[in-house]
Formats: structure tokens, sequence, C-alpha cells
């Protein structure tokens, strides 16, 4: 009876973190328009699922699309009009931004929340579970309150906050690769049929959420490498250590290996409905013509799979979408470059972290490096692969936002914890320890509701981030509600509008006149120049230069930027002025 109480009570804590951070990410969710890949992802779920067909956004696998709009798709609601030309031109775009806010040709618009908001429910239950593995995975390696330390990291973590509740593949990848590596570590550690099941089907999961998950097989094959190799566990000090021979690890190492592969290949099957052909209907054909990777040995397995129907012609098709698209324009420090530059993710980690755990990275390593726990071999399954995929983000071409390096925090916040964990029983330690993670856990509070252009005060914060890091790092076209409250709240009727973004402002009822879209569904509706003592909203990303429709309005924005003081913003990713 004492037993079950004390479990009980256990528990209690596990579910306050979980809860706090799914009203935290939920509350401020409902505050925020439709994000910029949103769009295109909840319309592309919504299709798979009705139709069973995959030519919408097809540069990125179905799963977590599909989770996020079966609400949607169980509420029965009006979505998506399959006889418009968009998706008989499989243009996700404007099917997505249909679906959302109402037919383009009608002046009645949808509120964007009634679909939106499910949909992110649905993706914070994904949160949720990735929490929960953070603290058990936490809890293994170094006992409960180590459990309890990572999870209060990972639930207050803005970063985390910001991609919990949006309908994007960020969360998604972290949580995948999260579960192979812990999947793969609880292998290691006594292998065995049902481990060995349960890490190959984390595998499959992964290479159906991102294509970058790929990302997995190396990784398993490098800590497979290094635990063959690793002398034998003594079971006096690693009790749940198996201590098979490296014969016997090699033969394991190999079966998870090549189980990972099947039932990634198997899975990748099952997600797309066990067809190769990318869409239903027959008028609708992908044009490849475009899409040659660079490299002529992925250009040749390409033409080799989609010869052989190896995979689904979508996978294939997004797979190379993503390698033709690699090479953006970016923003860095006043510079527009294309392609990558190594300084962009560290400079981003510095900025977009919080000060508690830039204070605790090192902190932690420094309490893993005393006598009393010195790094072992199972930190390697953490440290590692959030080294290894920091490294990899470094090398990319595409330099689009913080959120990829998403699936370094949660390995760090167990590496965190491990380390506090074990010198928890020194005085000083433990009270540095705390100062730390109620720092952290104040940033988080702090940055209610603005998660997404959450910016440390070493950047200057939010109203500063923009300075260094635009797109997705601060403005993803987030802020027209409060756009909408700060006209209402001084009695602008209309304002020139220039939008980095996805939504409808007039869903919001916002009356603009355009004067720069990056993505204008409105072509036919013409710019407008502003006049004197006009107010002008414009998103900070076109502020700086990036995705401007024109060098005349890149100069015009620059001039606004220059030499005139807002008058006003949005939260953090529009800025107001009034032309004198």
């Amino acid at each position: 009876m004492r037993a079950r109480v004390l479990a009980r009570s256990s528990g209690l804590p596990v579910a306050g973190l979980l809860l706090a951070m799914a009203a935290l990410a939920m509350a401020s969710a409902l505050g925020d328009s439709a994000t910029f890949d949103e769009t295109a992802h909840l319309a592309a779920g919504l299709s798979y699922l009705e139709r069973g067909d995959f030519r919408l956004n097809p540069e990125h696998p179905p799963l977590v699309k599909v989770w996020a709009a079966l609400p949607l798709a169980l509420r029965g609601a009006d979505g998506i009009d399959y006889a418009s030309r968009a998706w008989r031109e499989g243009n996700g775009w404007v099917v997505g931004f249909e679906m959302l806010n109402g037919p383009l040709a009608s002046d009645r618009r949808r509120s964007p929340l009634d679909r939106l908001g499910p949909a992110r429910a649905a993706v914070v239950l994904l949160g949720v579970l990735h929490g929960l593995l953070v603290y058990l995975w936490a809890r293994e390696l170094r006992g409960r309150g180590a459990g309890l330390l990572a999870l209060a990291l990972f639930a207050f973590c803005p970063t985390v906050l910001a991609h919990t509740r949006l309908v994007t593949t960020d969360l998604a990848a972290s949580l995948g690769l999260f579960l192979v590596l812990w999947c793969f570590w609880r292998f290691s550690r006594r292998p065995g049929l049902p481990r060995l099941a349960a890490l190959t089907g984390a595998a499959g999961l992964a290479v159906t959420l991102k294509h970058s998950l790929l990302l997995v097989f190396p990784l398993l094959a490098c800590l497979g490498a290094v635990w063959v190799l690793r002398p034998r566990s003594s079971p006096a000090t690693d009790p749940d250590a198996a201590c098979p021979t490296r014969a016997g690890k090699l033969a394991w190492l190999s079966a998870a290996l090549a189980g990972a592969l099947l039932t990634g290949w198997v899975c990748l099957w099952a997600v797309y409905g066990f067809r190769y052909e990318m869409a239903r209907e027959p008028d609708f054909t992908p044009d490849w013509s475009w899409l040659r990777p660079d490299s002529p040995t992925v250009a040749a397995a390409v033409e080799v799979a989609r010869e052989h129907r190896l995979l689904p012609e979508a996978y294939l098709y997004g797979f190379c979408f993503i390698l033709r698209f690699e090479h953006r324009l970016t923003f860095l420090n006043g510079r527009i470059y294309v392609g990558g530059d190594w300084l962009y993710f560290p400079e981003a980690f510095f900025l977009k972290t919080t000060p508690g755990l830039l204070a605790m990275l090192p902190f932690a390593l420094l309490c893993l490096a005393r006598g009393r726990a010195s790094p072992d071999f199972d930190l390697l399954f953490v440290g590692g692969p959030a080294l290894a995929y920091f490294g990899w983000a470094m090398t990319l071409s595409l330099n689009i936002g913080h959120r990829h390096l998403l699936p370094v925090y949660p390995l760090a916040y167990v590496l965190v914890a491990a380390g506090i964990a074990a010198v928890w029983d020194t005085p000083l330690l433990r009270r540095s320890a705390v100062v730390l993670l109620a720092a952290h856990i104040g940033s988080g509070l702090a940055a209610f509701p603005g998660y997404l252009s959450y910016f440390n005060r070493l950047a200057g914060g939010p109203a500063e981030g923009w300075r260094f890091l635009v797109d997705s790092n601060i403005d993803w076209g987030q802020d027209l509600p409060r756009l909408k409250a700060w006209m209402d709240a001084r009695g602008v009727d209309r304002v020139h509008l220039a939008y980095w973004g996805t939504g409808d402002p007039r869903a919001y009822g916002i009356d603009y006149r355009k004067l720069a879209f990056f993505h204008d569904y409105r072509t036919s509706e013409p710019a407008s120049a502003p006049g004197a003592g006009d107010h002008v909203a414009v998103s900070v990303t076109l502020l700086q230069g990036l995705g401007a429709p024109s060098q005349e309005m890149a100069r015009f924005l620059r001039r606004l930027r220059d030499q005139l003081t807002p008058v006003g913003r949005a939260g953090d990713s529009i800025l107001i002025y009034q032309l004198p």
C-alpha cells in the first residue's frame, strides 16, 4: 500500500511540469496567426487523410502532418476545395490559405484559429510525449531527481515551447531522434529481442517524420562501433549490462542496423499507403525536370530508385526538393548571402538560448569532470549525438532558422541533469544549480507568449533580436492579431502593410493597403504607395531586405528603417512607422 502511494506521489511533479508546459504552449498558440509553414502543412495533412493523395507539400514525409490534421478530419470541418485550380496544380500554399481563411474570391473570411487550434493541440501532445521521454532517460541515467531536473529544463525552454505548438516538423524531428537514441542506449545495456524491436520500431518511426532523420542510421553505426569496441563491463559496476563478448555485440549491432533499415523502409511505404505514385488522379504528373540533384552520385541513386520504384515517388520528390532548395537567401548580422555560414548556428544558439542554460552547460561539464562523477560511456550516447548534430548543422547550406537545432536541446538537458545530479550532495554546487535552474525557468515564463521570437538579454531581448537574425528566428508571420490589437488601441483604421508570412490579414479584421507581400495570394490587387501621415507596418524580415519583391521596395524599406523611429510594434516581428 505504501509503495503504491509513493509511486503515485512521485508522478505528481512529472504531471505538473508536463501540464505547465502544455498550458504555456497552448495559451501562447491561441494568440498567434498562422506561421509560415503551417499553411501548407495542415492542408497537406488533411488531403492525405481525405484523399490518400500526396501532391501537396511533398518536401516533408506525411506522418506529422497527418497527425495534426486528424482532429479536423474527425470533426468533418469544411476544408479543402478539391475542385479548385490550386488543388489540380498541387499548389499547397493556395490550397492551405483558402482552407484556413476562406476562398480568395470571397469577401467573407473564416477564423483561422478554428482549424489551427485543434491541429496545434495535437502537436502539443507530441511535445508532452517528448518531455516524458526526457524525464525517463535522465531518470534511468542518474535517478528521479535528474529526471525532474531535465524535464523542468525542457518544459520551460523557450525554443521547445515555440515549436511544440506549431503544425511543423521541427518538434517531431527532435522527438524522433531522441527516441531512437534512447532506445539504442537501452538496447546496448541489455541486448535482447524486446529492446531490439523497440529500437527498430523507433528508427522506422523517425524516417517518416523528416528527411533529415536519415541521419539516425550513421549515428547508430558510429555509436554501435564505439559500443562494440568498448571493454567488457563488469556486472559489479554495471548491473544492468548484459556484458556480451565483442563478437556477440557485433552480431547484435548487425541485427539492429539491418532491422532499423528494413523497418524504416517498410514504414515509409506504409505512411504513403504502399503506393508508388504521388497522386491518385492520373491527370496530375509531378514535374521532375528541375529537381535533378547537383551531385551525380545522388542523382544516379534517385534515378535508380525511381526506375525500380524502391521508394514512394512523393518521398523521392521531397528528398530532391530539399537538395534543390538548400541554397537560400539568408540574413545574419546585417548581411544577406546565399547558402551557409558556419557562424550561423553557433550564433543562433548563443543568442536564442536562455542565459541559465548557457551557464549550466559548462557548469554541468565541470561537475561531470569531478572525480566523484567522471564522464562515462552512458553519457556518450547523449553528448556525442548532440555534438554531432550541431556540427552537421554548421555544415548545412540551409541557414533559415535556429529551429533546426531543436534536437540538440533535449539531449543537452539530459546531459546537464546528469552532471548536476552527480554533485547534488555538495551544498555550494547544489545552490548554484538551483539559481541557474531558476534563471532558466524565469526566462521561459518571462518570454510568454512570444516564444517564437525569444532572444536572450545578450542579444538585447526580442526587441533587438531582428538586428542579428530574422526569418523563423523571430518573424514567421505570427503577429497579425497583435497588429490588429495595436490598430484598435490607437484608433488606426488602415495601415500600409509589408508582410512576411502566409496568414491572411483580412481574416484578422485588418484593413490594409498592400505594400509588399512575400507570399502574395492576391496578385491582382495592386500595390499602393503610402503618403504623408500614413502608417506603415513592416515585418522585420522584409525590413532587413530579405524577400523584398524589388530593389526599389528594398530601398524604400531600408529608408524607413534607417531614417524613421517606429511609433509602435506588433509583437516582436512587425514594426510600425508613420510617414512624416
